[in-house]
């Protein structure tokens, strides 16, 4: 037998081959973490979306008004039955701002049924509420409501949903016929 022709990987050669490694696990890596980073941004506008279409077809069905409200200040959608929630009938203005404050902050991706026919939806970190815009004005703070009514309208309006990135999606509800449409914003 012969044992002269082995030749092993020398400590040189194998310190070269981690340095190789090392780098290219610092170049790919941040390429990486970045569309996980807008994923949450998508599927939390996805989710936003679908609540919406949700209660617009559960007020048309139940021939009652619903309520999503955007709350800013806590990053989440409350989702409400305008009949049972703490609302000022008349003109529906909020008149119970710590009923809504003592919902409580759900996990993200969890939509929790609480008393009243009133749901949430808390962003998931690195999500947030940018911008409401609405016929009453431009929102960034406070509470921003769309109404939803048994007619299959709504009185519209428009949610930006932005992450850390700086990526953004625009949700439009059409005042007249009450439809939900998700719009990446690009540039």
């Amino acid at each position: 037998m012969h044992k002269g022709n082995r030749r092993g990987v020398t400590l040189l050669e194998l310190i070269v081959v981690l340095i190789i490694i090392s780098l290219m696990s610092a170049v790919v890596v941040p390429r990486l973490a970045g569309p996980m980073g807008n994923l949450d941004l998508k599927t939390a506008s996805q989710k936003i979306s679908a609540s919406l279409r949700y209660v617009r077809s559960n007020a048309a069905s139940g021939k009652t008004t619903y309520v999503a409200l955007f709350d800013f200040d806590q990053n989440r959608l409350i989702l409400a039955n305008a009949a049972n929630s703490p609302l000022d009938r008349e003109d529906f203005q909020i008149s119970n701002r710590a009923s809504f404050d003592r919902a409580p902050a759900d996990p993200p991706d969890s939509e929790k049924e609480q008393p009243g026919d009133v749901k949430t939806y808390t962003l998931p970190d690195g999500v947030k509420l940018a911008k409401g815009v609405s016929r009453e004005g431009d929102f960034n703070s406070g509470l921003f409501r769309i109404f939803f009514y048994p007619s299959g309208g709504s009185s519209g309006g428009e949610i930006t949903v932005a992450n850390e990135r700086g990526r953004q999606y625009k949700i439009n509800v059409d005042f007249i016929t009450g439809t939900v449409q998700l719009l990446e914003v690009t540039g």
